[in-house]
């Protein structure tokens, strides 16, 4: 195993949080259509007529390549499909 002795050649580079760029306000034009910060609601399965409390998954026009991973994709108890699903009031 070899020990680096010199500070002129270091194994790992850190990236300096200067170099990324920080968004201060949101811009309300890009995310006009955006689906992505919708809130939680009831939600209710036509399948078994049990409701439980979440999102529907629904794939956002501005980020397509965004998932949430706790949005429903199928029923908490029946496993059916997301159109079986229906959203009720917001929390």
């Amino acid at each position: 195993m070899e020990v680096q002795r010199s500070n002129k050649e270091k194994k790992y580079s850190y990236l300096s949080p200067s170099k990324f760029p920080v968004l201060k306000e949101p811009r309300v034009d890009c995310c006009e259509n955006c689906i992505c910060n919708r809130k939680r609601g009831s939600i209710f399965c036509t399948s078994c007529k049990k409701t439980f409390v979440g999102r529907i998954a629904e794939r956002c026009q501005m980020h397509p390549e965004v998932a949430y991973l706790m949005d429903a994709r199928y029923c908490a108890f029946c496993g059916a499909a997301a159109k079986d699903l229906q959203m009720g009031d917001p929390m």
